[in-house]
């Protein structure tokens, strides 16, 4: 089948999926529901952004779902969120009682660092996302580099989480191809814990990737105040919120810009949520349903407004992975040959 082919099953597949359920599927949807709880898994540590939108939908989801389940939360965290998606994919149960909440730069990991990933993106059945990403370095006050131009000139210690990871990949892959000089201190389990312990305690000048909605809602205070700043922002274009913040630089050739394509289209998937392969068609279609009612519901939008939420659909989404999965081997190639290991960690 060519990869156009896979491309349209898919979103006719993700369209059929997302219809209304008919009564006898919405029947049986809600008798499996009735009295159970279904468990969300995030791919980040307690406490950050990722949490703090998954605990949120775990309070308000429950009621858009037949059967109407009780919802809890558990955080896997763990190769920069891979544990998530590599468990999801082998060993949680595929009856619709275990939902994925990942981090946005997971499913790229099937193509980049391939040795440490067990699932193809394209057979989970995605529910959406929260919202795209606009992924930021950030640093102290104290760091040594406050411009973007200094970057290439005196070194930057900044945290990270682990490679496969856009904290780990992105300032590895711009060292070695516009030349910068970030210093990468990996290991930590979050980008959160970089940005309220790590860089306050001095163990590091910043955090190589961060978000936009994260400065907002957790760290605008210290931002207010010139604690933390914004030194530039990673993708393909910049984030019109931030006009006056630089945009990493791109390289100089086609290859240069298809290489950092690749990097950035985690950002697209900003938040998503996703389930194992293999759960019924009618508890797909249900839970789609519901994460996408969420949006219109006005009270979890009320709560969820501060987190700066916005609904991404499963349609587009599944769009997205057959995008990225088709990028061309030499891409994907030469961005592996960069990365920790050669991509095969």
């Amino acid at each position: 089948m060519t990869n156009y082919a896979a491309f349209v099953l898919a979103i006719l597949a993700c369209a059929t999926l997302t219809t209304a359920l008919p009564a006898a599927a919405q029947d049986e949807v809600a008798a499996f529901y009735k009295g159970k709880t279904i468990q969300l898994r995030v791919g980040s540590a307690a406490g950050g952004g990722y949490d703090a939108i998954a605990r949120t939908i775990a309070r308000h989801m429950g009621r858009h779902i037949p059967g109407n389940p009780a919802i809890t939360v558990q955080n896997v965290t763990g190769g920069g969120g891979l544990k998530l998606l590599n468990d999801l994919y082998t060993i949680a149960a595929r009856d619709g009682s275990v939902i994925g909440a990942g981090i946005s730069g997971t499913p790229t990991g099937a193509l980049l660092t391939p040795a440490v990933t067990k699932f193809d993106p394209r057979h989970f059945s995605w529910l959406g996302s929260a919202g795209t990403e606009t992924f930021l370095v950030v640093i102290t006050d104290r760091a040594p580099v406050q411009k973007l131009d200094d970057l290439f000139k005196r070194e930057l210690v900044i945290g990270a989480s682990a490679s496969g990871s856009a904290s780990v990949d992105f300032p590895t892959v711009a060292n070695a191809i516009i030349g910068t000089k970030f210093k990468i201190v990996s290991g930590y389990p979050a980008a959160n814990v970089v940005v309220k312990i790590a860089m306050p305690a001095g163990e590091v000048d910043g955090c190589s990737v961060y978000t936009l909605s994260g400065i907002r809602t957790q760290h605008a205070r210290e931002f207010a105040e010139g604690k933390i700043r914004i030194l530039a922002q990673w993708g393909m274009k910049p984030d019109p919120q931030i006009p006056d913040v630089p945009l990493m630089p791109l390289g100089k050739t086609k290859a240069d810009h298809q290489l950092f394509e690749l990097l950035y289209a985690r950002g697209n998937y900003g938040r998503p949520y996703m389930l194992p392969p293999g759960v019924p068609p009618a508890r797909v279609a249900a839970l789609r349903q519901a994460f996408a009612a969420l949006f219109k519901d006005p009270v979890f939008m009320n709560e969820a407004q501060k987190l700066d939420v916005n609904y991404i659909s499963a349609t587009d989404i599944t769009a997205l992975t057959e995008r990225v999965m088709a990028t061309p081997p030499e891409v994907v190639a030469r961005v592996q040959a960069l990365l920790p290991g050669g991509g095969a960690q």
